[in-house]
């Protein structure tokens, strides 16, 4: 509890508040680094998707700023932009059909319980939920016209996606699609998919600037995304250059990311799940007819 008090002066500057950290943020968070997240504009929550104790975090991150009353929005990677009247029509009375209404059952997310209690945070808060993934079966459309089926010209400009990452970004890109599909990927299948990758981080940071109004923004978002050298933070420094962004990658044990792709890592216990390469193994093993 000591420490508790202490890290409440700090953030505080000494003064009384009515709410404070959970035990396990100041656990997981040093003094310094709880007053930079509260600080920032934009709080990026990269998290493994399956894995309950990331979405514990991301709820209690919620709870923070919303206790202070500061949550202005939340930005959902699990929603694409097709579903954003959803999120509009959402409130405590609705929230038991969100799941249908996400059709969540379809959409190849994990089990929608670990997501509930995000939801339930952000409405608790009356934050404005922003849907930021683009649709399906528009990646699709993206391999055959590019950019232009999600963005204008203009948008593709404000944005960047008319210029190339660093190389280095580019390459370590490339590596996280590759890592993510079971080091399976020829080398130049990988590089058709960096554009399809670019534009999801581009339409959650586009997203974002269109229906943020005022306050803070919490994205929920898998840990790539929310990496500073390719992820949604180098579309936001695009499109407002001078907003203050702080980025949390969760990882698990064992599986430590690159520290300087994030402002914070938190590493958690991992979870007993199936091997996720063992079906594109078999894809791949197959002969083409």
């Amino acid at each position: 509890m000591l420490r508790l008090w202490l890290l409440l002066l700090a953030l505080t500057g000494g003064a009384c508040v009515s709410t404070q950290p959970a035990d396990e943020l100041v656990e997981l968070m040093s003094a310094e680094q709880l007053r930079a997240m509260i600080e920032a504009d934009v709080i990026l929550l990269g998290e493994q998707h399956d894995n309950p104790h990331h979405h514990g975090i991301q709820r209690q991150v919620l709870d923070l700023i919303g206790q202070r009353s500061e949550l202005g929005s939340v930005v959902f990677e699990q929603a694409h932009w097709k579903q954003q009247p959803v999120l509009n029509a959402l409130n405590n009375r609705s929230l038991g059909e969100l799941k249908q209404n996400l059709k969540w059952e379809s959409s190849g997310w994990p089990d929608y319980q670990l997501y509930e209690p995000v939801f339930m945070a952000a409405t608790r808060y009356k934050a404005q939920m922003i849907a930021g993934n683009i649709a399906p079966e528009t990646s699709k459309i993206i391999h055959q016209k590019g950019y232009d089926a999600v963005f204008t010209p203009d948008e593709q400009k404000k944005l960047g996606l008319d210029v190339s990452l660093e190389p280095e970004a580019q390459a370590a890109l490339e590596q996280e699609i590759f890592e993510g599909h079971c080091r399976l990927l020829p080398k130049d299948h990988v590089r058709t998919m960096v554009p399809v990758q670019r534009a999801r981080d581009a339409a959650m940071a586009l997203a974002w600037h269109r229906l943020h109004k005022k306050n803070k923004t919490v994205f929920i978002v898998g840990a790539g995304h929310a990496r500073k050298d390719f992820g949604i933070p180098w579309y936001l420094k695009r499109l407002k250059p001078g907003l203050k962004i702080y980025s949390i990658g969760m990882t698990e044990t064992g599986a430590e990311p690159r520290s300087e792709a994030y402002d914070q890592i938190i590493t958690t216990p991992p979870v007993e799940r199936e091997d996720p390469c063992v079906g594109l193994k078999e894809k791949f093993s197959k002969p083409k007819s």
